[in-house]
């Protein structure tokens, strides 16, 4: 199986029910080719180009905080049912326009199909790394949207900013003009990976000190070894600030440590 499959030990792999009598165990880059019925077999080559390769697909800020949503339940999970739970109503439009483009898949032929991520976007915006990796100053363009130039941030909210980043070791900002600011005045420290940052489903901005997150994330993935917990139980287990807790949460669910099985609870994957 290892050998057919090309598995040399560091792949992403899925095992699921494919239906009533069959299961599937495969390379989670092969699943959408396979269930699309483009591959009769699973190939260690390199994978053949989709359709959306063969196109040049935008893909907006929105979409892609939907597809991370939808990256959060395992492939046998994703199904409408499931999906419909955990998006809120803009966000199910945002869902349609991607099946409209075909970078959402879905295998019509089974009942209730679950939902396939085309395989280049995936790895275009998806994909995740070992270890939290530092936001690089051209990436910032995806995490927070350049602004217009009458879009000033006052350098005493800026200064405020930087001040309770580095006392509290994070900073929560609410609006994207904010974010882009402080980004500007910590460019260094981010280019360096002192400082991380991601936005979250809320449309908040969590910018965090990488020593803060090295000092405290393993108390967190310390409870959640005992199972799926809320945020408010992390709060009463580490003593932790909330909003620091989420910070962290954030950035280990973007690099694929955990994951919110539901609002505000988290456990490891």
């Amino acid at each position: 199986m290892i050998k057919q499959l090309g598995l040399k030990g560091d792949e992403d792999v899925d095992f699921f029910k494919f239906s009533d009598k069959a299961f599937l165990f495969t390379k989670k880059e092969d699943v959408t080719r396979l269930l699309m019925g483009t591959t009769s077999s699973i190939s260690a080559g390199p994978a053949p180009a989709n359709q959306t390769e063969r196109r040049n697909v935008n893909i907006t800020l929105d979409e892609i905080q939907v597809l991370k949503k939808l990256d959060t339940l395992r492939y046998s999970n994703r199904t409408p049912a499931n999906v419909s739970k955990i998006l809120n109503e803009s966000e199910k439009k945002v869902l349609q326009a991607l099946i409209n483009k075909k970078v959402v898949l879905v295998y019509r032929d089974r009942k209730d199909s679950p939902y396939s991520i085309a395989k280049d976007v995936y790895d275009r915006f998806l994909m995740r790394k070992k270890g939290v990796m530092p936001v690089k100053k051209e990436e910032l363009k995806m995490v927070i949207q350049p602004q217009p130039p009458s879009v000033k941030v006052p350098q005493t909210v800026e200064n405020e900013n930087v001040k309770r980043l580095e006392a509290d070791g994070f900073v929560v900002l609410p609006t994207e003009a904010e974010a882009s600011a402080l980004s500007l005045a910590l460019e260094d420290s981010i280019r360096s990976g002192k400082v991380l940052g991601i936005r979250a489903f809320n449309k908040k901005f969590y910018i965090v000190l990488r020593a803060f997150f090295d000092k405290n994330s393993g108390k967190i993935i310390k409870e959640l070894k005992e199972g799926p917990k809320s945020v408010s139980e992390l709060v009463k287990q580490t003593s932790l600030n909330e909003d620091g807790i989420r910070a962290m949460l954030y950035l280990l669910s973007e690099q694929g440590d955990v994951s919110e099985r539901r609002k505000d609870t988290f456990t490891l994957i």
